[in-house]
């Protein structure tokens, strides 16, 4: 059964009404300051859903492109001629959409094209144009260029440039890659003929070596160097 109401209570003004008439009286006397900040709330609105519109039209016209130059490359493996026409649709892909995940991955495969035809400062060039533009590396693709770096001084045989990435390298998130790091080092101290920390890096190679043929490499090295 609902409580009564006092004669005192009844006469009080209802809150609710109170709080209408209190913002109605703001509206009329405020009428222009009102549509002002109305206008200003749509507009921001309408801004903000444009913007959303037009990144996510952005993000997946990226992607369209991306995933066409991938299975394109996975169907033209070894192919001169098809690492031409990808190289041209991936540098279309970063000059269409700069800012897009996809557009920065770009500059990676473009390093991975540039380097199967022996064009070796493009490459050089698009890893590192990658490494300035990727933002986190949990999936070790940092690593990954990174070491491709290393092959490309390598490659030049300026190899205290390839050990510094290398280094570098290791130094990324490389969980899966630790063998391949190591190997890496040590083979570039083992050309600059520093057999101590050759040695070291093949030892450390081998802990992290799952592969049974390249167990046997790297103890044959061990050996070599001992």
């Amino acid at each position: 059964m609902a409580a009564k109401l006092s004669k005192k209570e009844l006469k009080q003004p209802d809150t609710f009404q109170s709080t209408v008439e209190v913002i109605m009286n703001y509206i009329s006397e405020n009428k222009t300051r009102f549509y002002a900040i109305v206008t200003a709330v749509i507009v921001s609105a309408v801004i903000t859903f444009g913007i959303y519109m037009y990144w996510s039209y952005y993000q997946s016209s990226a992607r369209e492109m991306y995933a066409k130059a991938r299975n394109d490359i996975a169907r033209n493996i070894g192919n001169p001629d098809a690492v031409r026409v990808n190289i041209k649709i991936f540098q279309e892909l970063i000059a269409k959409y700069p800012h897009s995940w996809s557009g920065r991955m770009s500059h990676y495969h473009l390093g991975n094209l540039y380097y199967s035809i022996g064009e070796i400062d493009n490459a050089t060039s698009e890893y590192k144009k990658f490494i300035s533009s990727y933002r986190s590396d949990k999936a070790g693709i940092k690593f990954l260029a990174l070491t491709s770096l290393g092959y490309c001084y390598e490659a030049k045989k300026d190899l205290k440039v390839a050990l510094e990435y290398f280094e570098k390298a290791q130094k990324s998130d490389n969980i899966g890659f630790e063998s391949i790091g190591f190997r890496n080092i040590a083979r570039i101290y083992e050309q600059l003929n520093d057999k101590k920390n050759a040695l070291e890096n093949y030892k450390k190679a081998l802990q992290k070596t799952t592969d049974p043929s390249i167990t046997v490499f790297i103890k044959r090295k061990i050996s070599f160097l001992s």
